[in-house]
């Protein structure tokens, strides 16, 4: 790296010092060797000092900074005349309440070889926090506090969030949280629909509320319709006399029998520890505590996120990118909205934090390219773990962002929707990930060439039905080229029901990879799926997909599932004017669609060299829905063993193949076994194959299980991993 010259360095900075109205003396710790220019960061430092030493020297007039934003002023200002050289910013262990999100741009950008790094000094968890705390607290009425933030520096924030001892508490709800079962506990029931499925109205079961005085901060959290998802409304008017709930929004789908609910923010149900309410209108916050002593560390979120990475966008046509910037080692603690945003960014990389009490999403990389969350622990966040997007569909350029070596769990508190990671774009990476405990998917991609691999996720899906443990939905033929290979995924869970006079089951309704509405021209290959609830892999109306060498064990009902979805008259032409501005160069195969009616068959889907296990006698090998065309599907070279039972093939639409010769006969697995593949331990989660494995003979490649996962590294929040149960 070029050296600076030392009388230009003290000329700057002197100037840049007496910029700022400060006086210090310049050490030697301001400029070491190879360019790099460090300044620390401490709770007990002060923003008039130099930056330059760790600590308060001996006279007391010297030291670290006070803040963050000092720190980027000062190096912002060294940027801007002219300075390239590695900034260091070293952050002190404590925590530091912001008054303002740490906000970094094109100004503050750096260099591939002279980035910005802010970073944990030492061993040190410096805690950025976006709460507030909350004082003046009273007793109101037994064991409930009062606090009225009229006249404070909180009256002009409203928040839905309250954290004690830095645990997130319970909104005040009716009926309450149940945490025996935290899923399927503390719900009541739709008991009929209003104007045949209406979205903002439903019938209640006559005694089945009580009559409160006042809900005019109340609001639902329903599950509407086929339970994917929920969503929170206001309470616009409880009529008790004909035991219908008027809401002041829409449900995202119709309000059916037996959808489950509840009510929340209501003061007549702040009836346990842990509970909160407030009335926004009053400006007055009310809470039940654990223990009184928990009213000193009460705090609420006023920042909606705590550190952004943005480029600039100047009169709608030139972009400025951020760029290569480094957060390392810090924990994001306490927000409304999400807690690190990357948007229009070029080498941002967030690496070995701990991401927490979020109100939505733990990491979001908007548009980036070649941005990366490495190493960091996220969990209790509002909604997702990572969002990730980058790349361009036009032109394919991918994105080339990374999601790598994350621990995420005991997400999507309040949405739930959310996924582990949600990869969109062209051309990302998910990789050696470890996910669990999610409301709904673990792995969701959008886009096209992305790679999703050595990811260990189990336990999703806890809270909805109709999901994958790894999960695609494009909608459209032209969305294809990723590759989803050596994930390790099981347990697919699922919490769902049939219709409305069957019971809620877990596990229900889930399967392990599941390529849904027509998502195509996908690689599936060496991974293994195993306890899935409904089945192993599905493809649902997709063309061109590849399932190649995966082990696939106790899928539920079927282990492989066809499962056709006709395009309908209105979503077909835009799915071939789609096909025709793409053109066929990267994705020859696209050219086969040529008409409507090949375009609404499952077609040129491949499943070769795949070891299937199963030890269920009511479920089956293959499950076939609908139209899929045998001629151009191929299913070889597979190593299929039902434990005994009969192989089973059943099919709707498809000739009779339910036994294994008829199946035979129509061209299928002609050269594949019904034999044990021979695991080495599969009881112990060893799936290697023993070496006179018939699997091998026919082609079969061994998955590098020990690869998958979490692995040691310096840009790793934690280690070693001790996974987290809370339910």
């Amino acid at each position: 790296m070029t050296r600076i010259n030392h009388r230009f360095l003290v000329t700057v900075t002197i100037s840049l010092l007496l910029f700022y109205g400060v006086l210090v003396c310049l050490g030697a710790g301001m400029v070491p060797d190879k360019g790099e220019m460090v300044f620390y960061v401490s709770p007990r430092g002060n923003d008039l000092w130099s930056g330059s030493l760790p600590d308060a020297n001996s006279k007391g007039d010297d030291g670290p900074f006070a803040t963050l934003r000092r720190a980027r002023d000062v190096v912002r200002e060294l940027r801007h005349r002219g300075i390239n050289s590695q900034f260091t910013v070293l952050v002190r262990g404590g925590t530091y309440r912001l008054s303002e999100t740490l906000t970094l741009g094109p100004e503050d950008s750096g260099t591939k070889f002279s980035p910005l790094i802010i970073r944990a000094y030492g061993k040190e968890r410096p805690v950025l926090s976006g709460a507030r705390p909350v004082t003046g607290f009273a007793t109101h009425n037994g064991r409930i506090y009062k606090a009225d933030l009229k006249g404070s520096a909180l009256e002009s924030f409203s928040f839905r969030q309250l954290f004690a001892s830095g645990k997130r508490q319970i909104l005040a709800r009716f009926p309450d949280f149940d945490p025996r079962d935290p899923i399927g506990g503390g719900f009541l029931y739709v008991e009929d629909s209003v104007d045949g499925g209406s979205k903002n109205k439903f019938k209640y079961r006559a005694g089945a509320l009580r009559e409160w005085s006042n809900t005019e901060n109340s609001e639902i959290v329903i599950y509407p319709g086929p339970n994917y998802w929920n969503n929170t409304i206001p309470v616009a008017v409880i009529d008790n006399k004909h035991q219908v709930v008027e809401l002041a929004g829409k449900a995202s789908y119709p309000i059916v029998v037996g959808n489950r609910y509840f009510f929340q923010n209501v003061l007549a149900e702040l009836d346990s520890p842990g509970e909160w309410y407030f009335d926004q209108q009053a400006k007055s916050l009310y809470f039940w505590p654990e223990n009184e002593n928990e009213l000193d560390s009460v705090a609420v979120p006023v920042l909606k996120s705590i550190v952004e990475i943005k480029g600039k966008t100047c009169f709608g046509k030139y972009r400025a990118s951020a760029s290569h910037i480094r957060i390392e080692g810090l924990t994001l603690d306490g927000c409304a909205g999400t807690a690190a945003i990357v948007k229009d960014a070029v080498d941002i990389t967030l690496a070995a934090n701990t991401i927490r009490n979020a109100g939505e999403a733990g990491i979001v990389i908007d548009n980036g390219l070649t941005d990366a969350a490495i190493g960091n622990d996220i969990y209790e966040v509002g909604g997702g773990g990572i969002i990730m997007s980058g790349g361009n569909r036009t032109t394919l350029a991918t994105g080339a962002n990374r999601a790598e070596n994350n621990y995420i769990h005991h997400i999507g508190v309040f949405s739930k929707t959310s996924c582990g990671i949600d990869c969109r774009g062209v051309g990302n990476i998910v990789a050696h990930n470890l996910i669990h405990s999610t409301p709904r998917i673990g792995i969701q991609f959008d886009g096209n060439d992305h790679v999703i691999e050595y990811n260990h996720i189990h336990d999703v899906n806890q809270e909805t039905q109709d999901s994958g443990v790894i999960y695609g939905c494009a909608r459209d033929w032209t969305k294809r080229g990723t590759v989803i290979r050596f994930n390790y995924i099981h347990d697919s869970g699922g919490y769902g029901r049939k219709n409305a006079k069957d019971p809620w089951q877990r596990p229900f309704y889930t399967w392990g990879i599941y390529l849904d509405d027509w998502t195509s021209g996908t690689e599936v290959y060496g991974n293994i799926v195993a306890r899935t609830t409904r089945g192993g892999v599905l493809i649902h109306g997709g063309r061109d997909n590849i399932i190649e060498n995966n082990i696939i064990l106790d899928g539920g009902s079927g282990q492989m599932i066809y499962s056709s979805l006709p395009p309908t008259e209105k979503e077909l032409p835009g799915m071939f004017t789609k096909i025709r501005e793409m053109g066929y160069t990267k994705y020859p195969l696209l050219a086969a669609i040529k008409g409507a009616e090949q375009g609404t068959e499952m077609s040129g889907n491949r499943f070769l060299h795949n070891v299937v296990y199963y030890t269920n006698s009511h479920s089956s090998l293959y499950d076939i829905y609908g139209a899929l065309d045998l001629t151009t599907t191929l299913s070889d070279y597979n190593t299929l063993y039902a434990a005994g039972a009969t192989v089973l093939i059943p099919s709707t639409k498809v000739p009779p193949v339910e036994q294994w010769l008829s199946w035979q006969d129509k061209g299928m697995d002609r050269n594949s076994l019904v034999a044990d593949p021979l695991f080495v331990d599969a009881k112990h989660a060893d799936f290697t194959l023993a070496a006179d494995s018939p699997a091998l003979r026919l082609g079969f490649r061994q998955i590098p299980f020990a690869e998958i996962g979490l692995y040691k590294d310096p840009l790793r929040a934690s280690w070693p991993i001790k996974e987290t149960n809370r339910h």
